[in-house]
């Protein structure tokens, strides 16, 4: 495939509608992950809370996917998820006793997916601004998984019933697809705004 080919390909499959929210993650290895997994999965942006630790995204875990997608960071929880309301999204939190299963997600509206940090989780105060919570199903002895492993768990098949749902690879307008496209070849992508 022709790099002019490849590139609307990936235009093509981007997807707007689900946001993860990486909230106070201590390690940036983690967090760059999570960058990376959405980057190949199409995902366009993800949002960053930086409440307790700022982040700083691992080149080396990255690989540059950083450059493909806009990442957006926060100093606090409140206009993030401000923010995800206006624009129609359903807010769901990953907890190991989360009151659902992934499987159970709402896939037909926008979706914003949070991830807590690796040691306390998600406070009660982001807890009490989603609208429920969910939970990975566990068969062995393994009580958690790393949250980066979780989060790609959690967004592969997100994306995949979102992308069944839809009937189609990706849900941007052509005119963000157009915009997005100036962007990559302009290589000026508005990634990490504030």
């Amino acid at each position: 495939m022709k790099g002019k080919e490849k590139l609307q390909e990936i235009l093509n499959a981007r997807l707007g509608s689900i946001v993860p929210v990486c909230v106070n993650l201590e390690n940036p290895h983690n967090a760059s992950a999570i960058l990376r997994t959405c980057e190949a999965l199409g995902i366009l942006e993800v949002f960053v809370i930086e409440e307790d630790f700022p982040f700083h995204p691992s080149p080396k875990v990255t690989q540059g996917a950083e450059r493909w997608i806009r990442v957006r960071r926060f100093r606090r929880a409140e206009p993030a998820f401000q923010e995800l309301r206006a624009r129609g999204f359903r807010i769901f939190a990953a907890t190991p006793q989360g009151n659902s299963v992934l499987e159970e997600l709402p896939v037909d509206a926008p979706l914003a997916l949070v991830f807590g940090n690796e040691n306390k989780g998600l406070s009660p105060e982001i807890l009490a601004q989603c609208d429920g919570t969910f939970r990975i199903p566990m068969f062995g002895f393994t009580e958690s998984l790393n949250v980066s492993v979780a989060a790609g768990i959690v967004l592969y098949f997100v994306s995949s019933a979102r992308r069944r749902f839809l009937g189609k690879p990706g849900d941007l307008s052509p005119s963000a697809r157009t915009a997005l496209l100036a962007a990559y070849l302009e290589d000026k992508f508005p990634s990490f705004e504030t």
